[in-house]
């Protein structure tokens, strides 16, 4: 062979190579560009659902604390009491709601006296003049908000973040008489963001309406730094933006704190790698061709598996409400068939089990209840949690399945043997397609609820518990 033909197979493959490279680099791009907004918007579903539910917890002990009859008496009563049995009384009452909620502090202040009161005792008065530390006090109050949120590091508690919850106290003719609230960890917020952040590469942060970063994985950029040009809704919907040709982001107002969600990703950076390693190496070529396949099968992988956590019941591994809402769409304009069943299952006595025996003990029996169900029903559909106690079914299956189903349910529920739990019971109703056959999903539901609520109604009737 010629010096010269080796010279041309030479340059033909090292052309061949360049070439084909270009053309996974091209590929890839394309594949990106069209998971890019999918896997945001999961990764941004996943941590605004973490986030609601860190939130959840704190608004819903502080509201309580503000309607509690006992502490509305109690600072009705204030000046007749006296303040050590008042201080006493405030800080027998924080420490129970404290320890009942499992928050980091609770706290009341009298609108009359301007006392300050925490679980620990009589704690200062509030100062509200010019400059005071106390200003939030009449801030707040003037709000006329019933409830208000802020998340923050505490320092003192190894610079976690923390949200805390300030809510309106008032007497029985709507008249402010103080101020309750709570301070509660988001530890599961506050891991969730570093470790998306390593794996994903990308930047989240919640900013107020004027884009301010309020909440972020680097300190120095809390509210010193602004995100601009952003589209911002107060709408429940997730917001696709690309800011440029290598970075975009997804934002979701979060009503509870009236901040907004942002996830930004960078989707260039992967790009520029495999550039540099052409440029650098030729013979790299076949490398970054297989690392780019790779890449491609991972990025595939990451967004199913993100898909996939975004419509997973977490606690007992069923299938979320998100996951039924979007069954029950694509059910809604589809030919129900004779067999089509639509199951409603609802616990019985959880409060009462939560009361008496602890959450640890109601975690247990929801638990219990969705492997019950998964048991007796999985065969022939699919089961959904889409509440705290509550259950939902698509199914398939005659009546004599559904009758032995429903058995199955009863001895299993019945003969359950946990480590805080024994037995337990869960109402259940259900319509399907043959009995009513010109109506769709949603009145199948209906009809459904009724019936569980009927066989609910029945229970409590029956043994004489108390809902």
């Amino acid at each position: 062979m010629s010096k010269r033909t080796t010279k041309l197979a030479i340059a033909i493959v090292i052309l061949s190579f360049v070439l084909s490279t270009f053309v996974s680099l091209w590929s890839l791009q394309l594949m990106i560009q069209r998971n890019v907004q999918e896997l945001s918007k999961s990764l941004a579903a996943r941590i605004y659902d973490l986030i609601r539910s860190e939130l959840s917890e704190p608004v819903n002990v502080s509201r309580s604390m503000a309607h509690d009859t006992f502490l509305i008496d109690a600072l009705e009563k204030e000046e007749q009491t006296g303040p050590e049995q008042m201080e006493q009384q405030m800080a027998d009452y924080l420490t129970g709601q404290k320890e009942a909620s499992g928050c980091e502090t609770a706290f009341v202040v009298s609108d009359a006296s301007k006392l300050y009161y925490s679980y620990a005792g009589l704690n200062k008065r509030i100062e509200e003049a010019a400059g005071a530390h106390d200003q939030w006090y009449s801030r707040f109050v003037s709000s006329g908000e019933e409830y208000v949120l802020d998340v923050d590091r505490d320092e003192l508690g190894g610079d976690q973040w923390t949200v805390f919850v300030n809510t309106r106290i008032e007497d029985h003719n709507a008249r402010l008489i103080g101020v309750c609230g709570v301070g509660a960890r988001m530890t599961g917020s506050q891991d969730m963001f570093v470790s998306l952040e390593k794996e994903y590469g990308v930047r989240i942060s919640l900013i107020d309406s004027d884009g301010l970063i309020q909440v972020d994985t680097n300190e120095s950029r809390i509210r010193k730094e602004y995100l601009k040009d952003l589209r911002l809704s107060q709408k429940n919907e997730y917001i696709y933006q690309k800011l440029d040709a290598e970075r975009c982001v997804v934002t979701r107002y979060v009503d509870g704190l009236d901040w907004y969600l942002v996830v930004e990703s960078d989707a260039g950076e992967g790009r520029r790698q495999l550039l540099n390693l052409l440029l650098m190496n030729v013979v790299m070529c076949v490398g970054v061709l297989i690392i780019m396949l790779l890449a491609v099968r991972i990025i595939i992988s990451r967004t199913r598996a993100l898909s996939h956590a975004s419509f997973v019941d977490q606690s007992t591994q069923l299938q979320n409400r998100r996951s039924f809402e979007e069954k029950k769409a694509v059910l809604a304009s589809a030919q129900l068939t004779g067999d089509f069943t639509y199951l409603t299952a609802d616990l019985n006595g959880l409060k009462q089990v939560n009361d008496t025996l602890g959450h640890a003990a109601g975690d247990e029996m929801i638990k219990a209840a969705a492997s019950c169900l998964k048991a007796s029903f999985g065969a022939f559909g699919m089961i959904y949690r889409i509440g705290g106690d509550e259950f939902a079914g698509i199914l398939n299956l005659t009546s004599a399945q559904m009758d032995s189903a429903v058995n199955r349910l009863e001895e299993m529920t019945a003969g359950w043997e946990g480590q805080q739990i024994k037995g337990f019971t869960i109402s259940c109703g259900w319509a399907t397609s043959r009995e009513f056959p010109s109506e769709n999903i949603s009145e199948l539901g209906r009809i459904s609820d009724e019936r569980m609520y009927e066989a609910k109604k029945a229970y409590y009737q029956k043994t004489g518990l108390r809902r």
